[in-house]
């Protein structure tokens, strides 16, 4: 067999080996394979063929997630800050979600509870304008820096392939031409280089990946199959690879220690299209070195998977936490509280359970939208709830405060009245309804309650003052009348009625002018003047009915002499006017019943009775009629 013929035979034979599913299964049918949504796909595959090549796949865990939820704001803010000058533009894409997700919950928060302190001071949700925040701008600024240096990446990702494609259509056009002209001496070499190249060009459009393969094995295989090569350099590329293989499996290895879950997967999925790009090794190692590297392929993503597998198991019971945080959440927020003191207790209890959400890592990524959901939900349904509860509040304060404001000035019209008694008795009842009124907005509570306040204790200050000196006033008087009572004793000595009644009737007009004493000594000193006075009219047989009316005009005349003499007089008048009207009415009530009984036998005695009631009625209104006669004489 000549050396190309062998040549071709150890190609074919190692090709079709490694494409022969029978002889060489790969890890993806010894595994099971997870749903194409929850891949990871390897970094870069577009030059996938079917030969040799696994492509180890897992499901799609951030395992590199960091837990940023202790962090500040400012500290937030300068790690995105740092990540937007990454040069993996993946991870600082990474970095910059996860901080998104933790800092936008602040910012929530701060809005938030200055929203409730704007409403809480009376004002309207809609004129709550969020203040300035130098470190939310910072946060957006390195935000817009890393989503537009990814755009940029995208653009220049998507200009290389173009630029990979033509690449790889210029190879294939020197392999087709090596293939269709006569052997060189140096086409192997040529082959080489165009390989190598073509393993250096990464990334092409999908849809040409296909295309391309099929047309680089054609040629590579037409141009084996046309090469007559020297058998020696045959062998020693055979060894070359093998090193090349031997060192693949060895990275393959390395990959033990590596802790990120990713990275790792993405790393073996390198190392295999490394492997595919490999040309063929001697023929009887080719099975023993594609058992060892396949095996350290296994074994890592069989470590992998462990460890992904204790990664899910945390995230489920991350999210079990998270769904019993959502319930406790549940019982807070869906109440509806009657004092500020329960919403502000409440307030701080939702804080401290999303202190406690921030704590507990990620759930499971197809929860994750609804779990969190949920949490937001009933956070912001009860801080709206509680927002309207302020709301109202602010309006009856503001309801109270016009009450109150109207109490004030209904305290100040009065405050400098002298009727003291009806002043006191209105003020007491006007500070009676200002405790029925609720509470005002703080900022006006001290200014209102002192407005009132004023104005009560002038009106009390005042009448303090003045009854100060009619206490002093009434204990004066108090003395006089005690005077006057010992010279009526006296007066009860002397048997001359000349010379007692003129003294006595000064006494009385003494008596009468005297003002008010102490309200203890009133009804007893009275009563003790009045049975002296009329002991001496008995005594010197006086008809009481004089004795009465002596009296009552000595006492008209007192009051005539008062500085409000005339408008006590009118009263006395009002009052007479009033009796005579209710006596004229008797008397004529007297008079018709005469008239009904005037033809009875049998009524004599009680007409003589309604007679002598009509008698003494006339005396009575010709009584009053000089009584009216006095005061209008004194005007």
């Amino acid at each position: 067999m000549t050396p190309v013929m062998e040549h071709k035979e150890e190609l074919n034979e190692e090709t079709t080996h490694a494409a022969n599913p029978a002889q060489e299964e790969t890890v993806e049918e010894k595994t099971e394979t997870p749903s194409s949504q929850d891949l990871i796909e390897p970094e870069v595959n577009d030059d996938a063929d079917d030969s040799e090549e696994t492509t180890y796949r897992m499901e799609e865990e951030h395992d590199e997630e960091s837990d940023y939820s202790s962090l500040s704001k400012a500290e937030l803010v300068e790690l995105i800050e740092k990540a937007a000058s990454f040069d993996d533009l993946a991870e600082a894409g990474r970095v910059a979600r996860e901080v998104r997700r933790v800092i936008e919950g602040i910012f929530d928060d701060e809005e938030q509870a200055a929203l409730e302190a704007f409403l809480e001071a009376g004002n309207e949700k809609e004129d709550f304008q969020p203040s300035p925040d130098e470190l939310r701008v910072r946060f957006r600024d390195a935000w817009k820096k890393i989503q537009s240096r990814r755009q940029d990446q995208r653009a220049r990702i998507e200009e290389e392939k173009q630029k990979n494609l033509a690449a790889k259509r210029t190879i294939l056009e020197a392999l087709k031409d090596l293939t269709e002209n006569e052997e060189a001496a140096d086409a192997l070499d040529k082959v080489k280089e165009l390989q190598s190249e073509w393993k250096k060009i990464r990334v092409v459009p999908r849809e040409f990946v296909q295309e391309l393969w099929d047309a680089y094995r054609f040629y590579l295989d037409k141009f084996y199959d046309n090469l007559s090569i020297n058998y020696e350099l045959k062998e020693l590329d055979r060894k070359k690879n093998l090193e090349a293989k031997i060192e693949l499996c060895m990275k393959v290895d390395q990959l033990q220690e590596e802790s990120s879950i990713k990275k790792a997967m993405n790393m073996l999925n390198k190392y295999h299209d490394e492997w595919k790009h490999t040309g063929p090794v001697p023929r009887e190692y080719s099975e023993e070195i594609w058992a060892r590297f396949k095996a350290a392929s296994d074994k890592i993503y069989e470590q992998k998977k462990g460890q992904l597998e204790e990664l899910k198991e945390k995230r489920r019971k991350n999210f079990e936490l998270k769904n019993a945080l959502n319930e406790k959440l549940e019982q807070i927020a869906t109440v509806l509280y009657e004092k500020p003191r329960e919403w502000i207790d409440k307030t701080k209890e939702i804080a401290a359970l999303f202190e406690e959400w921030r704590k507990i890592g990620p759930v499971p990524q197809e929860h994750n939208e609804a779990v969190w959901g949920r949490f937001k939900d009933l956070r912001n349904h009860f801080y709206r709830q509680k927002n309207q509860f302020f709301k109202q509040i602010n309006k009856d304060k503001s309801d109270n405060l016009e009450k109150k404001t109207a109490l004030c000035e209904k305290a100040e019209a009065i405050k400098d009245s002298g009727e003291w008694n009806k002043t006191t008795a209105e003020l007491i009842r006007l500070q009676g309804e200002w405790k029925k009124i609720g509470p005002v907005p703080e900022k006006q509570s001290d200014e209102v309650w002192k407005r009132f306040r004023a104005a009560c204790d002038d009106f009390f200050n005042r009448k303090e003052e003045h009854f100060k000196g009619q206490k002093e006033e009434q204990d004066q008087n108090l003395e006089v009348k005690q005077k006057l009572i010992v010279e009526v004793k006296t007066l009860a000595e002397l048997e001359n009625p000349e010379e007692v009644f003129p003294k006595l009737r000064e006494i009385q007009k003494t008596w009468n002018s005297t003002g008010f004493v102490p309200i203890k000594f009133k009804n007893s000193l009275q009563k003790e003047f009045t049975e002296l006075v009329d002991g001496l009219y008995k005594k010197h047989k006086r008809n009481a009915e004089e004795m009465k009316e002596s009296q009552i005009l000595d006492y008209y005349s007192e009051i005539a002499e008062t500085p409000d003499g005339k408008r006590r007089l009118q009263t006395e008048e009002r009052k007479l006017r009033d009796k005579m009207r209710f006596l004229k009415n008797d008397i004529e009530t007297l008079e018709n019943n005469i008239g009904f009984f005037s033809n009875s036998k049998t009524a004599g005695k009680l007409i003589k009775d309604i007679e002598a009631k009509i008698k003494r009625a006339n005396e009575q209104m010709d009584r009053l009629k000089r009584e009216l006669s006095a005061i209008k004489n004194l005007y």
